[in-house]
């Protein structure tokens, strides 16, 4: 029997059109890789560490027949007092599994286990999860947590229905921010195996904690929150979708509903994939609107530009006008005809994608002059968990284990690398700091692309004044490097001079990716000069692909593993020190190889990158 799971739910709730798309399995994109997601995520931790608080609960199965696997979960509802972990409740067609189910009588806890976190101060006088301003009668949910009050509402509804009976009260188990463990290497104590027979069926995954599951320290992180006015509020709405959805359920036939185009949904869509893939779930909602080049879809910042109360971009959807060159440039300045911080850009990008050409400031090589050598081109690789590293430290605080640095001493000099990776299940930032004290030093201009690594580096400076570690010296140095209100610091953002100063054709975002990207197509020297300063690691770069395209995927354990942007990085991180492979010297070599050779091209494209600036403003 075809249900309407939640993740269903979840999926098609902004877009009735994408449940056609996954009941058929159409691929989507391929930036999702599950086994990673989830070592990133630290959700599985969090789940094992919650079911600690529930010793007395029975684990029922799951994965078979849903209409199975909900005949098991009534007959142990039976009981007057029972704790389940993966109950299931069908009703009609309507599916969940529930992660925690606590039945006292005929009152209900039911219990969403979640890796969010959470801050219990936030909100105001309205609550951790609604906005401060009331719209109507009410305080609407927070952007930030309506998915999660979703699940939860949807969970509840199908409950209700299928057992009228039960008093139901909704839970979120979340993740206390300003929570701090006194566990030491907490993460460490989650075992992950791969392909293991329990029971005589074979799990792709299984996890287990392996602390003292008495111990309380594990649980200071988590904490219970009640959301049931949350939940009543969103009911209605929830309930409609789910109606929605369900009327397009025919016997075993899931009928395509009639795609409504809209400019965020739809730019971001799951099943907007590469061309030419042959069930491309975009390209059948577009049709022939979808094949239009340039489009409005690569407008810089267009999502935010309206006309009246509505979105411009969806405005000109419906009217089946989508070219970028469809775009009326009086509708993107003000109405006194002065142009907004978006529309110069959004202009000058329409102006250079119609000539085809370039367009460089002049201010950008006074800019380029005003930097001091040696410069140093920096890029940071980060992470967080829902559970803290270390003793003392808080959920979800920034880690940063890798940093590279392409670096040149004077005007016309060489090219020199350094490098550095956290391999070790150790609090890295210290390290991480000193090292890069000894590659840069105290002299130079400091290039980032984008806030990342000022962030970074001011989060650690609160770490480091947290734990009392650290020198005096060094902190003084990382002040320097930063900047404070009355002084600039070394650091200069390379991303900002792009978004002012630099367009290239049919180009709206500004990611290094995309600008190395987009000037390796035209710029010979620029193609010459990285087969020169990649050294060792050069590679031939296929016909028509920058770089970034272009660089190798690496199979560790059967999956193939393509890190060629920071979240990438992220979940590669996680599985070198927490994944199944962990005790794998050759595979642990493996990740090493992956981040060094991703991290050490992010710094280098931001050479070749100033490089080309460079050359075109002394032209």
């Amino acid at each position: 029997m075809r249900t309407l799971s939640k993740s269903d739910f979840k999926l098609a709730s902004n877009c009735a059109t994408k449940l056609h798309y996954k009941e058929r399995g159409y691929p989507q994109r391929e930036d999702d890789n599950p086994y990673l997601a989830m070592l990133a995520e630290g959700g599985y931790m969090v789940e094992q560490l919650a079911r600690l608080r529930f010793p007395e609960a029975i684990t029922l199965s799951y994965g078979r027949d849903p209409v199975l696997d909900a005949a098991e979960t009534r007959q142990a509802l039976h009981a007057d007092q029972v704790t389940l972990f993966e109950a299931t409740i069908l009703s009609g067609r309507k599916l969940v599994r529930i992660d925690v189910l606590r039945k006292n009588g005929n009152r209900v806890d039911l219990i969403e286990v979640k890796s969010k976190s959470f801050d219990p101060l936030a909100g105001g006088a309205a609550g951790p999860f609604r906005n401060s301003k009331k719209r109507g009668n009410e305080y609407p949910i927070n952007s930030e947590w309506i998915e999660y009050i979703d699940d939860v509402t949807y969970q509840t509804m199908v409950l209700r229905e299928a057992c009228p009976e039960f008093i139901v009260t909704p839970w979120l188990l979340v993740v206390d921010k300003t929570g701090e463990t006194s566990v030491e290497a907490l993460p460490q104590l989650f075992e992950i195996r791969r392909d293991v027979e329990i029971d005589g069926r074979i799990k792709d995954l299984d996890i287990r904690y392996t602390g003292a599951s008495d111990n309380p320290a594990a649980q200071e992180i988590l904490t219970q929150v009640n959301v049931s006015s949350e939940v009543e509020q969103r009911l209605p709405e929830v309930a409609a979708i789910a109606e929605e959805l369900l009327a397009l359920y025919h016997d075993d036939v899931v009928d395509r509903a009639p795609p409504d185009l809209r400019y965020v949904t739809c730019r971001d869509c799951e099943f907007r994939v590469a061309e030419g893939v042959e069930q491309n779930g975009f390209a059948e909602c577009w049709g022939a609107l979808g094949a239009v080049k340039p489009s409005i879809l690569e407008l810089y910042k267009f999502s935010t530009t309206k006309l009246g109360d509505e979105s411009l971009a969806d405005v000109m959807i419906r009217a089946g006008k989508v070219s970028l060159y469809d775009v009326n440039e009086a509708d993107l300045v003000k109405k006194s005809g002065e142009p907004t911080a978006a529309s110069v850009r959004q202009l000058r990008q329409i102006a250079c994608t119609r000539d085809d050409e370039v367009w460089i400031s002049p201010r950008m090589a006074e800019a380029l002059g005003s930097w001091q050598y040696p410069l140093h081109f920096i890029d940071f690789e980060t992470s967080m968990m829902a559970l803290p590293y270390h003793a003392g430290m808080r959920p979800f605080e920034t880690i940063g284990f890798q940093w590279s640095c392409h670096s040149i001493d004077v005007p016309g000099g060489e090219v020199r690398h350094a490098e550095w990776l956290n391999d070790r299940d150790s609090w890295p930032c210290l390290e991480f700091v000193e090292s890069l004290r000894e590659a840069i030093g105290d002299d130079g201009t400091v290039l980032m692309w984008a806030t990342h690594e000022r962030t970074t580096l001011n989060k650690i400076a609160d770490q480091m004044e947290r734990y009392g570690v650290g020198t005096p010296e060094l902190r003084a140095w990382m002040e320097r490097l930063v900047g404070t209100k009355d002084e600039p610091g070394r650091l200069r953002d390379m991303n900002r001079l792009c978004e002012q100063y630099f367009v290239l054709p049919g180009t709206g975002r500004t990611s290094i990716k995309v600008i190395l990207d987009g000037l390796w197509q035209r710029d010979a020297v620029m193609r010459e000069r990285f087969r020169e300063w990649f050294g060792g690691d050069a590679y031939e770069v296929a016909a028509g692909k920058g770089p970034y395209e272009a660089l190798p995927e690496l199979t560790i354990a059967g999956t193939t593993l393509d890190v060629s942007e920071g979240t990438g990085a992220m979940r590669a991180y996680q599985a070198m020190l927490y994944g199944a492979e962990r005790r794998d010297p050759a595979l642990v070599e493996g990740y090493r190889m992956l981040l060094k050779r991703y991290c050490k091209l992010d710094t280098l494209a931001m050479v070749l990158v100033w490089d080309s600036w460079r050359r075109r403003g002394e032209g």
